[in-house]
């Protein structure tokens, strides 16, 4: 279950459908990185770009559970953050690749029906845009809406700022936040290659559903 605006659930219906393409996508992007010696792929997030291939496949793991499962919430940090912020950046970076080839989206409905199907579940109106539109930036900002709602508000941008500048505003902000003080400081375990299958196993066996 995840800590969403709303509360505290796990995700159905259309997010749940959202969520499951962009970590199927990201997991394959992580597949030919482990496997392959492929380049990383990156999101611009360094709590998620950081780690190594067979970290990050562990993370993809835990947050997919805590998103689409009614396992126990997963305990505040922000590496969970980051990874949900990458899934929706995973989400961006396909409506990119469709705007600019059609052909190369080969689900049942594109990603921008699929993003319009969320918000409108989401907030009971369709976005304010056509869906055929081209306009990436505005795609941004409907897909922004639709993580903030599942998101709610992510600390870990803000808490990594105070680290850097004081270390006592950052005790303060994780306080006034309700947030451990080891927010900051839980990193991702190195895996062994059977672990890292384990992962992947489960990630695949919660993406790709009947």
């Amino acid at each position: 279950m995840w800590p969403t605006f709303d509360g505290l659930r796990t995700l159905k219906g259309p997010e749940a459908d959202l969520v499951r393409g962009a970590v199927g996508t990201m997991l394959d992007h992580l597949i030919a990185e482990y496997r392959d010696d492929d380049a990383p792929w990156s999101y611009g997030l360094d709590w998620f770009d950081m780690w190594e291939a067979d970290q990050r496949i562990w993370l993809l793991e835990q947050v997919t559970r805590g998103l689409l499962t009614r396992r126990r919430e997963l305990p505040p940090a922000a590496i969970w953050e980051a990874t949900v912020d990458a899934i929706f950046c995973e989400t961006i970076d396909l409506i990119e690749i469709e705007i600019a080839d059609p052909t190369l989206t080969t689900a049942k409905l594109s990603w921008r029906q699929s993003v319009v199907e969320v918000f409108e579940r989401q907030h009971g109106r369709p976005p304010e845009i056509d869906i055929d539109s081209r306009d990436l930036s505005k795609w941004r900002s409907v897909v922004a809406r639709i993580s903030e709602s599942i998101l709610a508000t992510p600390s870990y941008q803000k808490a990594e700022a105070f680290r850097d500048a004081d270390i006592n505003r950052l005790k303060r902000f994780l306080a006034e936040r309700a947030l451990p003080e080891d927010f900051l400081d839980r990193i991702p375990p190195i895996r062994s290659v059977a672990e890292t299958q384990a992962s992947i196993d489960m990630i695949q066996k919660l993406v790709f559903v009947d």
